[in-house]
């Protein structure tokens, strides 16, 4: 979904009045309930659309890869906007003005809206996963620390999104050669400005004076982190690719302990996207609890690890 379309802002409008062009709107945030209100003059009539975006999950580990895509796409800037975690609800906000006699077309009405948030918008953060508008506060405190990572330090500059993609590639290809099916996976979801997939794997393997140059400070930790995720949400782990990864971490010069908690990051991450479909479609069931430990395994969690970030994720989820 476009966060700035009516689609993603009619439903954080919680009241609306409108007297002749003056509109008058109280936005609220869906999950702390805080509210900001404004007031817009609506001078001139603007065409205003949007569209969701959905995608049909056909199990566990096509879920996860379809999120990471997504995920991936929306950080390159490569014509995806993120994922719906959920089914948004739509609102009617005109109800508390139906019956008052006012000037505005319903187009202009939309474009009064998107005119109003604008001006309490710095109070709001997009939230990727959710597909909706939180206050700031309330979506610090439901993020995961991936989400978290991502959101504070955003990979942005054109030679970090270079690298990451030469990185992506790299994982993809760490035993010397790229299915068809991961061709078309990267393909879809790296941008073509950074390089096609054929063109990533000719050049040589990315060097540690490369790596140095990457912006400083905790942009290399998401760096690494969304390299890590995409290695683990392949079905096969492998040991080659491990080695990689710390090559990575060591070269971008971060220490031990930081390699260790972005791994654990991009596994957490993996974990939850699984309950979140495991949870959508089938229940919090003991074949749901299941699945859920042998995929912990799979990506190197221990079952206390996995009932931990269950655990988590149910809080956040309440």
């Amino acid at each position: 979904m476009n966060p700035q379309s009516i689609e993603a802002i009619n439903p954080l409008v919680a009241d609306m009045k409108i007297q002749g062009r003056n509109v008058n709107i109280i936005f609220q945030c869906p999950i702390s309930g805080q509210q900001f209100p404004a007031r817009h003059y609506q001078k001139q009539d603007q065409s205003i659309g949007g569209q969701a975006l959905k995608s049909t999950q056909r199990s566990v580990m096509y879920a996860i890869q379809n999120t990471v895509s997504q995920l991936l796409r929306n950080i390159f800037g490569n014509g995806v906007v993120g994922r719906t975690a959920g089914n948004v609800a739509r609102q009617t906000v005109y109800a508390t003005s139906r019956n008052m006699q006012n000037s505005l077309s319903s187009k202009e009405k939309q474009q009064a809206i998107l005119a109003a948030f604008q001006s309490v918008s710095k109070n709001f953060t997009w939230d990727d996963n959710r597909g909706q508008w939180l206050a700031s506060q309330a979506l610090k405190d439901s993020l995961s620390a991936f989400d978290q990572q991502r959101t504070q330090f955003p990979v942005q500059h054109p030679y970090d999104l270079q690298i990451l993609s030469r990185m992506l590639v790299e994982v993809a290809m760490v035993d010397g050669t790229i299915t068809k099916e991961e061709n078309e996976w990267l393909t879809n979801m790296l941008n073509p400005a950074n390089g096609t997939i054929e063109a990533i794997a000719s050049r040589p393997k990315l060097s540690p004076a490369e790596l140095s140059e990457v912006s400083a400070g905790s942009v290399r930790e998401t760096i690494l982190m969304l390299a890590w995720t995409l290695a683990l949400c392949d079905e096969d782990f492998a040991a080659s690719e491990k080695q990689l990864l710390m090559f990575y971490g060591q070269s971008l010069q971060l220490s031990a302990i930081q390699i260790g908690q972005i791994q654990s990051k991009a596994q957490q991450y993996i974990l939850e996207n699984a309950l979140e479909y495991m949870f959508a479609w089938g229940g919090q069931d003991q074949f749901a609890r299941q699945n859920i430990l042998q995929l912990a395994t799979k990506i190197g969690l221990s079952q206390r690890e996995a009932m931990e970030v269950e655990a988590r994720f149910q809080r956040r989820n309440a």
